[in-house]
């Protein structure tokens, strides 16, 4: 037996929405990376761009970088 063709994309639509929906946790955290001349700096540019935390090792050459989140 054959199903119509829209009902089938409409089940399989329905299936990758409920997948996606139960994968992804209702809070998830906001990252970006931040720079600066030094570790100082690059915290100061998180906080003030409202970010919490660090997510992410402190990397520095020329410049520091590190992955900052919030929630």
């Amino acid at each position: 037996m054959k199903g119509s063709f829209p009902a089938t994309l409409a089940a399989g639509a329905a299936s990758v929405v409920l997948t996606f929906a139960l994968v992804v946790p209702a809070g998830a955290k906001t990252t970006r990376t931040f720079s600066g001349s030094n570790p100082g700096e690059v915290e100061k540019n998180a906080r003030k761009a409202g970010y919490d935390y660090p997510d992410g090792e402190m990397k520095c050459s020329s410049r520091c970088n590190q992955r900052w989140a919030k929630d």
